[in-house]
């Protein structure tokens, strides 16, 4: 294969997190903001300068070719990796990653790109033990929100003629995703008679978002406040299942504070991004 250079967004999660897991839905976004490329230039001398992701290539690849039942020869050394999406931030590295190693895989073997998120699916569970598939949806529908589930896949919203003012802050703290999976686990099985509760909320969220997104343009106030409730109920969820630090929670007043109409930690959680939502 000659050379090949490939870009994805980063993504957030507006709602759905954690119960997209059994079995609701979920809204993301891709986030143009930051960006993480793949380059592969097979002829050149220059030595590839080394980052978090180059020691696991060759097993990705590995699980690729598996996957797709296809030999395939690449030079690891010759792939280049760089990244703007913080690690354990909840804005989808390991979806990155695993989105842009995938279009490479299939562009070198020569498969469509329908496999594109099946694949970069089954090589995010190495880093998650079982992903939803659906940070990898967002960042493969690259400019445009989705609605998410397991079972019906991704669906994008749009044509969205504007959107809710949204803006992205970093709370300065890092989490694991596998982490936070077997903490929400464990929460499960000691409150197992609110289980169907929460995840009927962090439902309700989800729809109350996608109603509000398709009313914006129309009625950006009324879409504004609906949003705001949406976003409450999720955040409750959050904090429910033990998400959220004492120091977390203090981040959140401050936004509100300084008059954000509401405000919900994206991704996983026990740190990582806030998204808040302000008047347009």
């Amino acid at each position: 294969m000659k050379s090949y250079r490939i870009e994805v967004p980063a993504k957030w999660v507006l709602t759905g997190e954690h119960s997209v897991l059994r079995g609701r839905s979920a809204i993301a976004f891709p986030h143009s903001a930051m960006k993480f490329s793949l380059t592969y230039h097979p002829d050149s001398n220059k030595e590839i300068a080394a980052n978090p992701f180059q020691s696991q290539i060759r097993l990705l690849i590995g699980r690729a070719t598996e996957f797709l039942k296809v030999p395939l020869e690449v030079d690891e050394s010759k792939i280049e990796f760089q990244s703007q999406i913080p690690i354990g931030a909840g804005l989808g590295s390991s979806a990155a990653l695993c989105v842009a190693l995938s279009k490479f895989v299939l562009a070198s073997a020569g498969k469509n790109e329908d496999l594109l998120v099946p694949l970069a699916t089954h090589l995010e569970h190495f880093y998650h033990g079982k992903s939803s598939g659906m940070d990898i949806s967002a960042i493969a529908a690259h400019t445009h929100p989705i609605l998410y589930s397991m079972d019906k896949g991704a669906t994008l919203i749009a044509p969205l003629g504007s959107l809710p003012r949204f803006e992205l802050y970093d709370s300065g703290k890092r989490g694991s995703t596998k982490e936070c999976v077997q903490k929400v686990k464990h929460w499960q099985q000691t409150m197992p008679h609110l289980v169907e509760h929460y995840d009927d909320q962090m439902a309700e969220s989800t729809r109350l978002a996608h109603e509000a997104l398709l009313s914006f343009s129309k009625f950006p106030r009324e879409s504004e406040d609906k949003l705001a409730e949406s976003m409450k109920l999720a955040q409750q969820c959050f904090e429910t299942w033990g998400l959220v630090t004492p120091e977390l929670i203090e981040q959140k007043h401050e936004l509100l504070k300084q008059g954000a109409l509401a405000v919900k930690i994206t991704g996983a959680g026990l740190g990582g991004f806030w998204v808040a939502l302000w008047r347009s």
